[in-house]
């Protein structure tokens, strides 16, 4: 069920009319939500593999996002389920789990972006982590009012605290 939520969500946001200059899913990242969702409730590894299949299969329905992307985008999926994994095992009720993470995410992927010779990239990192930020706010605020419904309405325990 997971998995087709998590390719139907973006498969809309695609399918909206928008005139902007880049996609509507830069501005409103609606792979992280579903990413988010799996984390949450199973863990790395089903977040990890919603969060990386959903844009393969969004480009062979739709074109978006650019095949040109998909290599950056792995890295930024892979970079928020990990850092949005420990931040809800480390800190179960942290509303900001969720945003926190796309940003952790996003600065690794820039990071790699930048350091390996694969990637074409000439930008200033920060300057790009910044304006990816800024076009990101509105999608920042859904993951936010996902995180904050996830921990009111499944609150999870505190396993460190157990200790």
């Amino acid at each position: 069920m997971l998995v087709v939520v998590a390719w139907l969500v973006p498969f809309l946001v695609h399918l909206i009319p928008w005139g902007g200059a880049r996609p509507l899913g830069v501005y409103v990242l609606p792979v992280f939500w579903t990413t988010f969702l799996a984390v949450y409730f199973h863990g790395v590894l089903p977040g990890l593999a919603i969060g990386l299949v959903t844009p393969l299969v969004n480009i062979a329905l739709t074109g978006l996002p650019a095949l040109g992307m998909v290599g950056t985008m792995g890295m930024e999926v892979a970079g928020f389920a990990g850092v949005a994994a420990l931040l809800v095992a480390r800190w179960p009720a942290c509303w900001l789990a969720a945003p926190l993470a796309w940003v952790a995410g996003k600065a690794l992927a820039i990071a790699g972006q930048f350091l390996l010779p694969a990637f074409e990239y000439t930008g200033q990192p920060l300057a790009h982590l910044l304006r990816s930020t800024q076009n990101g706010l509105a999608g920042l605020g859904i993951l936010t009012v996902i995180n904050v419904l996830l921990v009111v309405l499944y609150p999870k325990t505190d396993a460190w605290e157990r200790e």
